[in-house]
């Protein structure tokens, strides 16, 4: 009897390579499967550090004998795993910085590689915020939002709950208002929403901070609606003119000034600039041509014009004041509640 000892080594084609042997005793014939590498899981990455990852996962079952594993990182080895599940620790690291890993099965020439996952490492400089700021009108509430960004521009979902708030200066306005700022914010999966009044005309820097926290916006302030008249370049006939008004009130009401005449011989003109302000003493416009009045006892009321889209009289108020005389001048226009001026010799 011949016996016969026969070995074979069978590659599957195809993507994966595989690896099956038989042996044959005796005469006759006989059969056997060939069977590929099993390709590893994704791996998991996670548990970040400024300097280093966490990967893990596990081995897959029914995988042919003898196969081994290694975690890569591009070229690197990261590790080895033997057993399932399995985990290891890729140190030195860059900070923010996003590696990409996989599991490559061996099995003498032949490889099956897992498909990549990535993680990124956290920053080395603490947060910061970005400031949303949208135009504002003075005197009136506005939203500003907050965000806490990581130094590699994402946000920081794990800046979370209620956040003691300072603010750089910001300035007041003409007549002393000075801005509302928040004490504190509460903030959501590193986002929050705050409201801020401020009542000065023109730019403004919002800067908010936290500890170590901090960033800025700027953002522009136009005036309110004109809610008052100021008289300026006040000018009279060789003598001064003192015109005398009540104080400026928060929020405004209507109110008059009075003049006197010191008493000097002959008639002469009072003269002033009227401009608008609105409430808090911003230069202001007018939407439509407004006409300003000027009236007192036994004697015909003059006017000048404040043009649509303007703030200041096309041409000096006038009026004329008696010797001796002690006048009360009311200026009265739809809309504007107050009259403020300035006394000039």
């Amino acid at each position: 009897m011949r016996v016969l000892l026969a070995a074979a080594v069978c590659l599957v084609v195809g993507a994966v390579p595989a690896y099956a042997v038989w042996s044959v005793m005796g005469t006759g014939s006989t059969t056997a499967t060939a069977r590929s590498l099993v390709t590893p899981a994704v791996p998991t990455v996670g548990t970040p550090t400024a300097t280093s990852l966490v990967v893990s996962g596990t081995m897959p079952t029914g995988q042919l004998p003898s196969t081994t594993y290694a975690v890569k990182r591009g070229a690197t080895t990261v590790c080895t795993p033997s057993a399932t599940p399995w985990s290891c620790t890729d140190s030195g690291l860059a900070a923010s910085t996003t590696y990409s890993y996989t599991v490559v099965a061996t099995l003498s020439a032949w490889t099956a590689a897992s498909a990549a996952a990535s993680g990124t490492t956290t920053c080395t400089t603490p947060d910061t915020y970005t400031v949303g700021a949208p135009a504002i009108t003075a005197g009136t509430a506005a939203t500003v939002s907050l965000t806490a960004k990581k130094c590699d521009g994402s946000v920081d979902t794990a800046y979370t709950g209620s956040k003691a708030l300072t603010w750089a200066a910001v300035a007041a306005s003409p007549s002393g208002k000075a801005a509302v700022l928040p004490a504190t914010a509460t903030f959501t999966s590193g986002t929050a929403s705050v409201s801020v009044t401020l009542y000065v005309a023109g730019s403004a820097t919002l800067t908010p901070t936290t500890g170590v926290v901090t960033g800025s916006a700027s953002t522009t302030v136009t005036a309110g609606a004109a809610k008052n008249f100021v008289l300026s370049a006040i000018t009279s006939k060789l003598i001064a003119v003192t015109l005398t008004c009540p104080a400026l009130t928060d929020p405004a009401t209507a109110r008059s000034c009075t003049a006197s005449d010191p008493g000097q011989n002959g008639r002469h003109d009072w003269v002033a600039t009227a401009s608008l302000l609105d409430t808090w003493g911003n230069p202001a416009t007018t939407p439509t041509a407004l006409t300003v009045t000027a009236t007192r006892a036994a004697a015909t009321p003059v006017t000048t014009t404040i043009a649509a889209g303007t703030g200041v009289t096309s041409t000096p108020l006038t009026t004329s004041i008696a010797n001796g005389e002690s006048v009360s001048i009311a200026f009265t226009a739809t809309g504007l509640l107050t009259l403020t001026v300035s006394n000039a010799t």
